[in-house]
């Protein structure tokens, strides 16, 4: 199942907008992240991990140093039980040396792979449900859920500065259609022209 996520945006006029993302899916809680010289223990009961599998680190708060949100991870069969697991920067690595304490909630999911997904988003007036632009979109590492959304600056400039809603969806070779992220995209107006 893929997760879909509420992120507000502002894209000025005559501009540039470009958000890059992963899609993820079977998230779940992290309830605790114990940090010692050994490195970092992340515990979720009954997670079903195995050594081996990509996960991928969200939330808000602050993680040690050397570890990342939306970065792809690898279980270690180090310290790995059915509620505690530890992770690696690479496939069969060594556990990620860091620094720090954790706080914050954090959850862990795994990315998914995009091969063979079609990529749509839009951006529609909030009233009368009436298209006003299109972004483009491609995936950047579809192995990792990673892809890229953006509009150009000749498309932004015909948009009237306002609020407007848009969404991004994931579709299946299959046809499955997922709305993965959705929320409010206000227009900004701008001045200089050149």
């Amino acid at each position: 199942m893929i997760y879909p996520a509420t992120y507000d945006i502002t894209i000025l006029q005559n501009s540039t907008w470009r958000g890059e993302f992963r899609a993820t899916g079977e998230r779940q809680q992290i309830d605790s992240i114990a940090v010692a010289a050994s490195g970092v223990t992340f515990t979720a009961d009954c997670h079903g991990l195995t050594a081996g599998t990509k996960v991928v680190l969200t939330g808000s708060g602050t993680l040690p140093c050397g570890m990342s949100v939306n970065t792809v991870y690898f279980v270690i069969a180090s310290g790995l039980a059915t509620s505690t697991f530890k992770v690696s920067a690479t496939s069969g690595g060594t556990e990620v040396p860091v620094t720090g304490a954790a706080s914050g909630t954090f959850y862990f999911a795994s990315p998914l792979n995009l091969a063979g997904y079609g990529i749509d988003a839009d951006v529609k007036n909030l009233t009368n449900d009436t298209q006003v632009a299109t972004f483009v979109c491609s995936v950047t590492d579809a192995a990792n859920g990673a892809f890229k959304v953006e509009m150009a600056p000749s498309v932004s400039s015909g948009i009237a500065a306002g609020r407007y809603g848009y969404d991004v969806s994931l579709t299946t070779s299959g046809g499955d259609r997922y709305y993965w992220v959705t929320g409010t995209a206000t227009v900004q107006r701008t001045y200089s022209r050149n």
